[in-house]
């Protein structure tokens, strides 16, 4: 490659890196990015730390969490076919087999390049780094038919022509989701299965669900409809803080019949009558989807797919 190659993008190289507000260590923590995400750099460095623009955020990352990339590269590495996680926690291997020595950790939502390598029920994946490996062929699904089948997809995001997703199919699966991460520990900026914080939360389920939103509850409570108390569905937000002026701390994802799933401390179910504070305000997400209210598929984020 030429010397004079400029790198301006970068692609995560762990299965999550930490994002933090200054280039140190103990500075605040405030995101972070899963294995395979592109990111775009600002050219302002410190020392090993680069800061970046993801899709939602901006701050510091260490250089090895990330594989640099120049423009062209990045127009390639949209092209390329991909591998999704699509279990919890898995390892990529050096060869086909679980005695084979370990890459790296492997968790849901990480994305990793296909090679169209398999053997014995495994498939080789091309990391962001450039090393190659071996994952369960059960543990991972094509990136772009995951996508296209998640409910975030729209028929115009997909491609097809048709009915919008099945909303109660939608709802269930977001609420099984985020139920299932119950007992997952709290973490301020997480955005992993590792950790959580309460945005962190609710924005991994929609993502796994095919959707973008908002990296802060303070963002979210401005997307899709606004809705009163007794227009909840399962899979709304709640929104909790004060009123007036209207400070957004918290969030949570309605599971119907008076409860929610939040990240508080852990990740819990109560009811609201258990945590015992009044939402200040509620919006639905679901069939707001590429329709300019701040939430867009998967399949229409230019960090994700090439765009037409």
């Amino acid at each position: 490659m030429s010397l004079l190659t400029v790198f301006t993008w970068a692609v995560v190289a762990l299965s999550s890196s930490f994002m933090r507000a200054e280039p140190d260590y103990e500075a605040p923590l405030e995101n972070q990015m899963l294995m395979g995400a592109l990111v775009q750099t600002t050219g302002e460095t410190n020392r090993y730390w680069l800061k970046v623009e993801a899709e939602d955020y901006t701050g510091w990352v260490t250089e090895m969490s990330l594989h640099m990339l120049s423009d062209k590269e990045k127009e390639s590495y949209l092209e390329a076919p991909k591998w999704i996680c699509v279990t919890e926690y898995a390892r990529i291997r050096k060869a086909p087999s679980e005695a084979s020595a370990p890459l790296c950790d492997f968790t849901m939502g990480n994305l990793v390049r296909q090679t169209g390598g398999s053997k014995d029920g495994w498939v080789e994946v091309l990391l962001p780094d450039g090393r190659k490996g071996w994952v369960l062929e059960h543990q991972v699904m094509d990136f772009r038919t995951w996508a296209e089948s998640r409910c975030g997809a729209s028929p115009a995001a997909a491609g097809t022509e048709g009915p919008g997703p099945d909303l109660s199919f939608c709802r269930r699966e977001l609420t099984g989701l985020a139920c299932g991460f119950a007992g997952t520990p709290y973490m301020w900026g997480g955005n992993s299965i590792k950790h959580f914080d309460c945005s962190g939360l609710v924005k991994f389920c929609y993502f796994m669900n095919g959707i973008i939103l908002p990296r802060n509850a303070r963002q979210q409570i401005h997307c899709g409809t606004p809705l009163r108390d007794d227009e909840w569905e399962p899979g709304d937000l709640l929104f909790f803080g004060s009123r007036k002026p209207l400070k957004v701390t918290h969030v949570a994802m309605y599971i119907g019949n008076g409860s929610i799933v939040h990240s508080s401390q852990l990740v819990r179910i109560n009811t609201l009558k258990e945590y015992g504070r009044e939402p200040v305000g509620a919006c639905r997400i679901l069939g707001n989807v590429d329709r300019d209210k701040g939430i867009i598929s998967i399949l229409k984020s230019p960090y994700y797919f090439k765009q037409d």
